[in-house]
C-alpha cells in the first residue's frame, strides 16, 4: 500500500515499470502468437526480459530513488526548518557523495542563520530596549492597559488588564475584546468616537467614558476608549484603560461608614459636655465660688465651639462621601446583563428591552437592580417579567412589568430600607436612590390593569462625546506585528494558515477507551498567533473524573485520586476551556484520541467543540513519510524541538505547539496553503491509514 503515498519520483519510475512490463508483454504475446512453434523460447525470453526489468527497477529504487526522496525531505526540513537535521538514509545507496553535499549545505545554511541572527540582534538591540521600556512602563501602570487594532483584537494588555480580566478565559493576543468585555456599549462608544472624528475638520478628541461588564458578568469596568492615530501603524484602532468600579465602591462604602461611626461618636462627649455646662449653671444659681462660675463660663463657651465644629465636620463629611459617588455614563442594558449574569437562576426571567444611557453610579445602580428582582422572585412570586427604559428629557425610566398584582408601597419601603448585603450592609437601597435624586414606584400599567409594574426613574446621560482641546500625535514607539496579518475576505476555509489562530491542546485521561466509562483527568492548551507560540497564554486544569484513576493511568502521567479530588467536574472544565479556544482552530497530536473524550461530552455538559481540527501527527506523516518514526519524541527530534513535561497535558501541548508551527514551514512545499488544502490533506491521510490497515 506504499504506492498510495510514493513520492512523485518514485510513483512516475514505477509507473514507467509498468508501462515497460506492459510493452514487453504484449511483444511477447505478439511473437508467441506469430511463431507457435517458437513459442515456448519466446515465451521464457519474455519472462526473462520482464524479470531483469523488474529487477532493474526495484534495485534502482532501492538504491537511487527512495534514497534521493530521502535526500529531498531531509533537504526541506533542513531549509525550512531544522538546519541541524541529519538525513535519515538507511542501507546502501548509490548516491555517491550527494548526502554529505547535502548535509554540509544544512551546515552551511546553519552558519547563514546564527550569523544573519547575530546581525538581527545587533540590529534589533535598540528596539529590545525601548520595547523593554514599554513593557516596564506597562508593568508600573495601575489601571489595566488593552491595546486593539481596528477590527477589535488584542494587540497587548497589561498585567494589571490581567488581574482584572483573570476570570475571563477567553483573554489573550489575537481574540475579539467582545469576548471579554460586553461588546454592545463599547462598540457604540466606538461607532461615536469613529463619526465624530471623520466630522472634525482637524484635531479634536478622540477619548471617551463609559462603564461595561466583563463578559462573564464578575466585574463592572469603567474603561476610558481612545482612538489611535489614523496616520500610525495602527490606524483604526483604539486603547483602552480599565478601572474597577465595584472594588472601589465598596472601599468607598467601607470609607464612609467609618467617617459616620467616627463622626456619630462625637455626640456623646458633646451630650456630657452639655450637661456639665447646664450643671454648673445651676450650681451658680444656687451662690457657688466665682471660680465655678469662671468654669462654667470657660465650658459653655467651649461646647458652643465644639458643637459648630461638629457641625461643620458633618458637613464637611457628607460633601466628601457625595462627591466620591462618581456618576458615569452607563448603558442601562449593560447593567441589567451584568446583574442576569450574576445571578442567572435565582432571578425571574427577564426579557430586556433598555437600550439607553443614564448617568449613575454603576456598581451601586446594579446592586438596587440586583435587590429589586431578587425580591420580586422571592417574595412576591413573579417568574418573569420585561424590563424597558425609555428617555423623557433629563430623566432615563426603567419600567419592571410583570403579570399581577402590584407590590404593596410597605413591602416596597421594606425592601428599600433593608441594607444591601454585597456591599457589607453599609448603605441601603433607599440611601442609593437618594443619592441620584430618585426613587421607585408602584402601580398597576393605566393601559393593563392585568400587569404591574416598579419603574425607576434615573438621570438621564447627557450628549455623550463633546469636543475636547485637539490631542498631540502619539510618537511612533513599538511595532505590533499582529496587525500587519491580512485578513482577507472569504470563508474560514480559504484562509491561509499562516494567518489562521491555533489552540494546540493535550488531555490525560483515567484509561484508553471513553466509550467504556474512561475519563478526562486533566487538560493543557497553549495559543499559536502569527505562526509563534504564545507561553504566556496557556490554559491548565485538572478535573474530577468522577471515578478513581487506575494505578496504570496514573504510572503514565503521575496524577492521582487524590491529586483530583478538589478539581473542577468535566462540565465546568469544558466550559472554561471553550472559552478559551474561542474560533481558534484545535490543533493535538493523535488529536482523534482527545476528540473523542470531548465529544462523548457534548450532551451531558451541553459544551460543543465545533472548530476545524488538525493534527500534528497526520501532518508528519504527510510531510515525512520517507520514515515511519512519527512519535511525539520523533518528530520532535527531527525539527530541533526540545522535549519536556512528558505525559502532562500542558508538557505535551507546548511540545506539540513547537512542532505544529515548524510543521507550517514545510506544508507549503506539498501545496498545502490554506485550511481548506490542510483539512483536505488530512482526510485523505485518514482514507490512506485505514487501507493500510486494511491490508
Amino acid at each position: 500500500m506504499r504506492a498510495f503515498r510514493l513520492p512523485p519520483i518514485r510513483r512516475r519510475a514505477w509507473y514507467l515499470a509498468a508501462l515497460g512490463v506492459l510493452i514487453l508483454a504484449g511483444l511477447t504475446a505478439g511473437l508467441a502468437l506469430g511463431y507457435p512453434a517458437a513459442m515456448p523460447a519466446v515465451l521464457a525470453l519474455g519472462g526473462l526480459a520482464i524479470l531483469v526489468t523488474l529487477l532493474i527497477v526495484v534495485v534502482l529504487d532501492r538504491r537511487v530513488l527512495r534514497p534521493l526522496a530521502t535526500v529531498s525531505r531531509g533537504a526541506e526540513i533542513l531549509a525550512c526548518s531544522n538546519p541541524e537535521h541529519r538525513l535519515e538514509l538507511r542501507g546502501r545507496h548509490w548516491l555517491e557523495r550527494l548526502p554529505e553535499r547535502v548535509q554540509e549545505l544544512g551546515a552551511a545554511i546553519s552558519r547563514s542563520q546564527a550569523e544573519l541572527g547575530e546581525a538581527v540582534a545587533a540590529w534589533s538591540a535598540r528596539l529590545e530596549e525601548r520595547k523593554a521600556r514599554l513593557e516596564t512602563v506597562l508593568r508600573e501602570i495601575r489601571e489595566g492597559v488593552v491595546v486593539c487594532d481596528a477590527e477589535g483584537r488584542l494587540l497587548l494588555y497589561n498585567d494589571a488588564a490581567r488581574a482584572l480580566l483573570q476570570g475571563e478565559p477567553a483573554l489573550g493576543l489575537g481574540r475579539r475584546v467582545g469576548e471579554v468585555l460586553n461588546d454592545a456599549p463599547l462598540r457604540h462608544t466606538l461607532d461615536l468616537l469613529r463619526q465624530r472624528r471623520a466630522g472634525a475638520e482637524a484635531g479634536g478628541n478622540d477619548g471617551a467614558d463609559l462603564v461595561c461588564a466583563s463578559a462573564s458578568g464578575d466585574r463592572l469596568l469603567r474603561c476610558r476608549v481612545t482612538l489611535l492615530a489614523e496616520d500610525g501603524p495602527e490606524a483604526g484602532g483604539f486603547v483602552l484603560t480599565l478601572e474597577d468600579v465595584s472594588t472601589r465602591t465598596r472601599a468607598l462604602l467601607r470609607r464612609e461608614r467609618a467617617l459616620r461611626q467616627e463622626v456619630e461618636g462625637l455626640r456623646d462627649p458633646l451630650a456630657s459636655l452639655r450637661a456639665a455646662s447646664e450643671n454648673l449653671a445651676i450650681a451658680r444659681a444656687e451662690g457657688l465660688t466665682a471660680d465655678v462660675e469662671r468654669f462654667g463660663r470657660v465650658i459653655d463657651d467651649e461646647s458652643a465651639r465644639l458643637g459648630e465644629r461638629f457641625a461643620r465636620l458633618c458637613a464637611e463629611t457628607e460633601s466628601v462621601v457625595t462627591d466620591n459617588w462618581r456618576l458615569e455614563d452607563v448603558h442601562a442594558g449593560d447593567l441589567l446583563a451584568s446583574v442576569v449574569q450574576r445571578q442567572g437562576e435565582a432571578l425571574p426571567r427577564v426579557q430586556a428591552a433598555a437600550d439607553v444611557w443614564v448617568r449613575a453610579e454603576p456598581y451601586l445602580v446594579s446592586q438596587v437592580l440586583e435587590t429589586l428582582l431578587l425580591r420580586l422572585r422571592t417574595e412576591h412570586a413573579v417568574a418573569a417579567l420585561t424590563v424597558s427604559g425609555r428617555e423623557e428629557g433629563s430623566r432615563v425610566y426603567l419600567d419592571m412589568s410583570w403579570s399581577g398584582r402590584p407590590v404593596p408601597t410597605a413591602r416596597l419601603a421594606g425592601w428599600l430600607d433593608a441594607p444591601l448585603e454585597d456591599v457589607g450592609g453599609t448603605v441601603s437601597a433607599r440611601e442609593v436612590l437618594e443619592r441620584h435624586d430618585t426613587t421607585v414606584w408602584s402601580f398597576r400599567e393605566p393601559a393593563d390593569e392585568q400587569r404591574a409594574l416598579l419603574r425607576l426613574p434615573l438621570p438621564a446621560a447627557p450628549a455623550k462625546l463633546e469636543p475636547g482641546r485637539p490631542l498631540p500625535p502619539r510618537p511612533e514607539f513599538y511595532d505590533f506585528s499582529l496587525s500587519e496579518r491580512a485578513r482577507p475576505l472569504g470563508e474560514l476555509a480559504e484562509r491561509p494558515l499562516a494567518e489562521l489562530d491555533y489552540v494546540v491542546f493535550d488531555t490525560e485521561t483515567t484509561g484508553l477507551e471513553p466509550s467504556h466509562g474512561d475519563e478526562i483527568v486533566a487538560i493543557g492548551a497553549v495559543r499559536v498567533t502569527a505562526g509563534r507560540v504564545i507561553h504566556g497564554e496557556t490554559f491548565e486544569t485538572l478535573v474530577n473524573p468522577g471515578r478513581g484513576i487506575p494505578e496504570l493511568a496514573t504510572r503514565v502521567h503521575g496524577l492521582t485520586d487524590a491529586d483530583v479530588a478538589d478539581a473542577p467536574d468535566i462540565a465546568e472544565a469544558l466550559r472554561r476551556f471553550r472559552a478559551f479556544v474561542g474560533d481558534a482552530v484545535l490543533v493535538g497530536h493523535n488529536v482523534a484520541f482527545d476528540m473523542r473524550f470531548l465529544k462523548l461530552k457534548q450532551r451531558p455538559t451541553g459544551v460543543i467543540f465545533d472548530n476545524p481540527v488538525l493534527d500534528s501527527l497526520l501532518l508528519s506523516i504527510l510531510i515525512h513519510d520517507h520514515t515511519p518514526e512519527h512519535t511525539l519524541e520523533a518528530i520532535a527530534q527531527r525539527l530541533g524541538v526540545s522535549v519536556g513535561g512528558r505525559h502532562t497535558a500542558l508538557g505535551d501541548a507546548l511540545t506539540t505547539a513547537e512542532i505544529f508551527v515548524r510543521l507550517l514551514d514545510l506544508l507549503p512545499t506539498q501545496g498545502i496553503v490554506t485550511l481548506r488544502d490542510a483539512v483536505g490533506a488530512s482526510e485523505r491521510m485518514v482514507e490512506y491509514r485505514r487501507q493500510q490497515r486494511a491490508f
